[in-house]
């Protein structure tokens, strides 16, 4: 019984990370061209259209924008850091 029960916390412990990174991973490649992050709640945003810091799991991404007449919101900046160090960020 303490081996099945063991293999099912292992189980369930081995899906959250697979979930973690997934979401992670996915929020770094948008990130890494410049497009907002999905897997993230709002922090401080400002009313540029949406310029703020947002906040995931262990991560946390910083979103400039500005509006411009011509092309309407336009994204200028990301940045991505994990526990406080940069892994990724993209300027126009």
């Amino acid at each position: 019984m303490k081996r099945k029960s063991a293999r099912i916390v292992l189980l369930l412990a081995v899906t959250l990370v697979v979930l973690w990174g997934a979401m992670f991973v996915t929020d770094y490649v948008r990130c890494g061209s410049l497009r907002e992050p999905i897997f993230v709640l709002a922090g401080i945003t400002s009313d540029d259209g949406g310029s703020g810091t947002y906040h995931g799991l262990g991560y946390t991404v910083t979103v400039r924008k500005h509006i411009s007449t011509e092309y309407g919101i336009e994204i200028e900046y990301v940045e991505m850091r994990v526990f406080g160090k940069v892994v990724s960020a993209s300027i126009t």
